[in-house]
């Protein structure tokens, strides 16, 4: 079983993501300027650490709270250290993670226990006859949008974490890997069981 992740639902400090285009380019979710979305090696060495800044503090913004989680996936995955730790200690061997400075424009406080995570891996695994799905200039690749997500477990073998070949920007998870990260502490990250998923 597999599941999807995604930022916290709960209240949060927010990425500065126009800060982010601007310094680094981003034209696209899947023509980065760093191709984060493609899951292989980067081609150039990105510049470290990564200058990522959160949005200021809002107290009356229903959405702003004061938690900054773990992990951020908004243009660019960003993982806490003992996120990243916690994974590669119970088996995942693809993160390609890169310093970050995490700037708190509110007090200047400047964070660098965060990593910006490449997801090396893409697997074409969707179950397009089980799956219910939405494919764009009928290629079933890069862009599907899926209303039910199916996954041949098959050919998926043993990775634990991989990003979906039909929709780039869908990251799935082993359920064992998902309960352990449970078991740490990590629930500040969403976890979408795929019955319950709809993919942009």
């Amino acid at each position: 079983m597999f599941y999807m992740l995604d930022d916290t639902s709960a209240k949060k400090r927010w990425l500065d993501i126009d800060d982010y285009i601007d310094r680094y380019d981003f034209r696209s979710p899947y023509d980065d300027k760093f191709t984060w979305f493609n899951g292989s090696i980067f081609v150039d060495a990105p510049p470290e650490p990564f200058e990522i800044k959160l949005l200021p503090y809002v107290a009356e913004d229903p959405d702003h709270g004061p938690l900054i989680p773990s992990y951020y996936d908004h243009k660019i995955v960003l993982m806490r250290d003992d996120l990243v730790e916690a994974m590669e200690a119970f088996g995942v061997d693809n993160l390609d993670t890169y310093a970050v400075n995490l700037t708190d424009p509110d007090d200047g406080t400047v964070y660098t226990n965060y990593k910006a995570v490449n997801i090396i891996g893409v697997v074409a695994a969707a179950d397009m006859k089980k799956s219910t799905a939405t494919v764009h200039n009928n290629i079933p690749l890069v862009d599907v949008s899926f209303d039910k997500l199916v996954i041949n477990e098959e050919k998926v073998q043993d990775l634990l974490l991989f990003r979906l070949a039909e929709n780039l920007m869908t990251i799935l998870m082993n359920e064992h890997l998902r309960n352990y990260l449970l078991e740490k502490g990590f629930d500040d990250i969403k976890y979408y069981p795929l019955d319950e998923v709809a993919t942009p």
